[in-house]
C-alpha cells in the first residue's frame, strides 16, 4: 500500500511539474512574440494563459500592453483596469492605463475622486485596519473588567481613564473604517467599452431613440440589465441603454 501511495504521489507531482513547464513555455512564447513585434500573437498567448490559469495582475498587464501595441484601445484599457483592480497600488499599471486613455482621447483618470481615495489601499488592507480597531475594543472591554476588580484609588482611576479614552477613540474609528471597507468592496459593476463606440438609447429596444454615444475604452458603471441591453452611467453623468456586446466587465463574469 505504501508503494502504491508513493507511486500516486510521484504521478501527481510529475503532472504538476508538467503543467508548470507548459505554462512557463507558453509565457515565454507570448513574451517572445511581444518582443518580436507580433502583438496580435502575443495578445492571444496571454489570453490563453489567463483562460487556462486564471487572472493575475501581471498577465492582465502583459495582455493590456500587447493589445495597446496591436491597436485595440478598448481591450487594452479593459485589461489595464483589471490589472489595477488586482494590484491597486501598482504605479506602472496606473501609468500605462493613463497613457492608454490619453492616446484614446479620454480623460486621464477613469476613477472618481472617492474611488481614487478608496483604492489607495486594497480591500484586504482596509479589513486589516478594521480588525485592529476591533481588537483594541476587545482589549479595552477586558481591561475594563479587570479595572473594576481593583481596589478604589489613584491606580484604578488612571487605568479607568485610559480604558475610556481607548473606547472613545476605537469605537468611532471601527465604525468608520468598517463603512470604508464596505465602500471599497466591489459593489458597483463596472465595464469598459470595447467596440468602436457604444450607442446609447433612451430605452432597451432597438427602435428606441439614440441619445448619444460613448467612445472605445471608456469606463462606465452598469446599473441594470434587460435582455441584451445594459443601462449604464457614464463618467460625465449621462445615463442610457447600450447593447451587451459593446461592453466587457472589469471583474469578469459580473454582467
Amino acid at each position: 500500500m505504501k508503494s502504491i501511495g508513493l507511486l500516486l504521489l510521484l504521478i501527481l507531482t510529475a503532472g504538476r511539474t508538467a503543467c508548470a513547464d507548459t505554462a512557463s513555455d507558453a509565457l515565454d512564447a507570448a513574451n517572445q512574440a511581444y518582443t518580436a513585434g507580433r502583438y496580435e500573437e502575443a495578445a492571444r498567448g496571454f489570453q490563453e494563459l489567463i483562460q487556462a490559469h486564471g487572472y493575475s495582475a501581471s498577465l492582465c498587464f502583459n495582455l493590456a500592453n500587447a493589445e495597446a501595441k496591436a491597436g485595440h484601445p478598448g481591450l487594452a484599457i479593459l485589461n489595464y483596469e483589471r490589472a489595477r483592480y488586482l494590484a491597486p497600488g501598482d504605479a506602472e499599471i496606473d501609468h500605462n492605463l493613463q497613457l492608454a486613455r490619453q492616446q484614446a482621447g479620454l480623460k486621464s483618470n477613469s476613477l472618481r475622486w472617492w474611488q481614487v481615495a478608496l483604492r489607495s489601499l486594497s480591500l484586504n488592507t482596509w479589513l486589516a485596519i478594521v480588525d485592529v480597531w476591533l481588537a483594541l475594543i476587545a482589549l479595552a472591554v477586558l481591561a475594563h473588567v479587570f479595572v473594576r476588580r481593583l481596589e478604589p484609588g489613584p491606580r484604578r482611576a488612571a487605568l479607568g481613564k485610559v480604558v475610556k479614552t481607548v473606547l472613545f477613540v476605537a469605537i468611532p474609528c471601527f465604525l468608520f473604517t468598517s463603512y470604508i471597507a464596505l465602500l471599497a468592496a466591489p459593489l458597483r459593476i463596472e465595464g469598459v467599452v470595447v467596440s468602436k463606440q457604444a450607442v446609447l438609447r433612451l430605452s432597451p429596444f432597438d427602435s428606441a431613440e439614440r441619445i448619444g454615444t460613448l467612445p472605445e475604452g471608456e469606463l462606465v458603471t452598469v446599473e441594470q440589465q434587460h435582455d441584451r441591453y445594459l443601462r449604464i452611467e457614464a463618467r460625465d453623468g449621462r445615463y442610457g441603454w447600450t447593447t451587451r456586446p459593446t461592453l466587457e466587465p472589469v471583474i469578469a463574469g459580473t454582467f
